[in-house]
């Protein structure tokens, strides 16, 4: 359990520790080349050493879930399954996951294959090229996600989420009309700043505004949406390419994105999480 105060925090320091830990899983897929090198390892072996190894990580995962004590509950005692549709606060659950698989959609039409694509057809950038810029992107978005407890908790969450996260949807559009490589790739790095720096914010904020019951409906249906949403996305956005143009799916993405931020600005702009309201509040003397 953490304080409400430095909830936001904590799940950036997680983000930043999965996204670092994902960058060193993309860097570990050139492992099987690595091995080959050595005397005696072939490739099916270099393979299979990579793929236990993947076992053994998961194998790791499930022991240190086991260990992690009961009392990190928020309730204690005899727990049973409720229907979320029943639970007090069944319509802010379903509005705010509906709102995120929206996002979700949004950057699920735009997988890093189809950027890579559509530079590659713009501009013509080869793919050591394109593996550094993803590369510097990912650090800068890393980076972010490490300022965003902080700035979170200095223009609350809602804005963090909606407002700081519109350049994100507005970049990529000048993304789509960029005429140079240089500025695409540009804009593209500042909109790494923007990209990610809803997301601790976002986290924070579904497991506050809703009763310390209500967290584990509210977590699952959230996932749950943005795995639909996520499946759907790159099969939409291969039939926009195929159906129109190239920057199709950029502008798409954008417009879908812009429209998530601004619906949810607009419907909760005046939802403040518990531990908002108790800062604003004026302390006594």
């Amino acid at each position: 359990m953490v304080e409400p105060q430095r909830r936001t925090e904590l799940f950036a320091l997680y983000r930043v520790a999965a996204a670092s830990a994902g960058a060193l899983g993309a860097l570990a897929a050139g492992l099987p080349v690595a091995l080959q090198a050595l005397e005696g390892v072939s490739e099916p072996a270099s393979f299979r050493i990579v793929l236990w190894g993947m076992v053994g990580l998961r194998l790791l995962i499930a022991l240190l879930f086991m260990l992690i004590s009961d009392k990190v509950e928020a309730e204690q005692g005899r727990r049973e399954w409720v229907n979320p549709v029943r639970l007090p606060s069944s319509s802010r659950i379903f509005t705010l996951s509906g709102l995120f698989s929206l996002d979700q959609l949004a950057g699920a039409i735009i997988v890093r294959g189809l950027l890579a694509l559509w530079f590659v057809e713009r501009f013509g950038l080869d793919l050591a090229s394109l593996g550094v810029l993803f590369f510097v992107a990912q650090i800068i978005g890393v980076a972010s996600l490490g300022m965003a407890g902080k700035i979170a908790n200095r223009i609350g969450l809602i804005n963090t989420m909606s407002l700081l996260h519109l350049p994100s949807g507005l970049l990529l559009i000048c993304i789509a009309f960029s005429p140079w490589a240089w500025l695409a790739v540009g804009l593209l790095l500042f909109r790494s700043l923007f990209d990610q720096i809803d997301v601790p914010a976002r986290d924070s904020y579904i497991m506050s505004v809703v009763q310390p019951h209500e967290r584990v409906a509210m977590g699952s249906i959230h996932i749950v949406g943005r795995s639909i949403s996520g499946t759907i996305g790159p099969t939409l956005s291969t039939g926009v390419l195929a159906a129109i143009a190239l920057s199709a799916p950029l502008v798409g993405s954008a417009l879908v994105k812009v429209t998530y931020t601004l619906s949810l600005y607009f419907m909760f702009r005046n939802v403040k999480a518990p531990q908002e309201m108790r800062a604003a509040e004026p302390r006594e003397e």
